[in-house]
């Protein structure tokens, strides 16, 4: 056994067991939960195989950067809500280390100190609070799963060096999907590839005026399910009419005389208030379905505009 290449995993474990959390950490975690029920970051999990989530390791090494001042300096290009958010990158790390290539971008917001009224400050420390413990609590499980993975490959033949030779890619990201004056829309993303792919999907929505958690309801109004329902129905036939590649459980095209054994189970009737979304560039929010979810595999993430009346 290379006992050298053991040690580069310990010390990824070192470096995040020692980092030093803020000590008001738990209090916003505590306000940001109250504040939204714990619902609304629904976490859009894609698991093809327990074996992809060996890459989770190496997810590790962003918390040494996280208080870099060298990369601090080169932040350029910052979205910012009217003159008093700013959305900067609070993690950035990229590393090759031995079969595992890293590349990690974290989410920050930031408040104006000198003209952000009050409730901009605490939702922007709440978010932050909970993207911290988004990140870390994904960190901490898959660190599990690697640790048992590892155990189990080497202790049925595998050896440090075979281990080694496997391809792992590893990345942490975020897009800011909307933004104006008062609401802001992000998407933070984490995946990793090994013998398959997974993928976790977290947004993001809040209201910087009203310092809460924005809903599809704040959009579309108080009949928000029933439109956001008979537009997704709409979209779905038309594109089982339209392509035939397209797919979903207990929809077909018009003149279909076969059976679905996913009819009764897995076929999209309506969304609920857990059912995540974003804003697209026009502010019309985007409903987002998890793989698998309503449609087999192949068909990915599915993703509905609904358009404001």
């Amino acid at each position: 056994m290379n006992e050298n290449k053991d040690i580069n995993f310990d010390k990824s474990r070192d470096a995040y067991n020692n980092m030093a959390i803020p000590s008001t950490l738990d209090d916003k975690v505590k306000e940001a939960i109250n504040m939204s029920a714990g619902k609304k970051h629904t976490n859009n999990r894609i698991i093809i195989t327990v074996a992809s989530a060996a890459a989770a390791i190496v997810v590790l090494f962003i918390v040494s950067v996280n208080t870099s001042t060298a990369f601090a300096a080169t932040l350029s290009d910052i979205p910012v809500i009217g003159n008093i958010v700013k959305v900067v990158t609070g993690r950035s790390f990229s590393e090759k280390n031995d079969n595992v290539t890293i590349n990690v971008d974290i989410p920050q917001i930031n408040v104006d100190s000198t003209s952000a009224p009050d409730t901009a400050h605490v939702t922007a420390e709440q978010v932050n609070a909970v993207i911290q413990k988004t990140v870390d609590d994904y960190m901490q499980e898959q660190q599990s799963v690697i640790d048992d993975y590892k155990k189990s490959f080497l202790e049925t033949g595998g050896t440090i060096d075979e281990w080694n030779q496997r391809t792992i890619d590893l990345a942490a990201r975020y897009e800011v999907k909307y933004q104006d004056d008062r609401y802001l829309s992000l998407y933070l993303y984490m995946y990793m590839s090994a013998f398959a792919f997974t993928q976790d999907n977290y947004y993001y929505n809040y209201d910087f005026v009203t310092g809460r958690e924005l809903t599809l309801k704040d959009i579309l109004g108080d009949d928000y399910i029933n439109i956001a329902n008979q537009s997704i129905i709409e979209q779905i036939t038309e594109q089982v009419n339209s392509d035939s590649n397209a797919m979903y459980w207990g929809y077909h095209p018009a003149g279909y005389s076969g059976t679905d054994p996913f009819e009764d189970t897995d076929k999209f009737t309506t969304i609920t208030d857990d059912t995540s979304f974003y804003l697209n560039a026009d502010g019309n929010p985007v409903i987002c379905f998890p793989k698998y979810s309503i449609a087999p595999g192949y068909m990915g993430v599915r993703e509905f505009v609904i358009k404001r009346s």
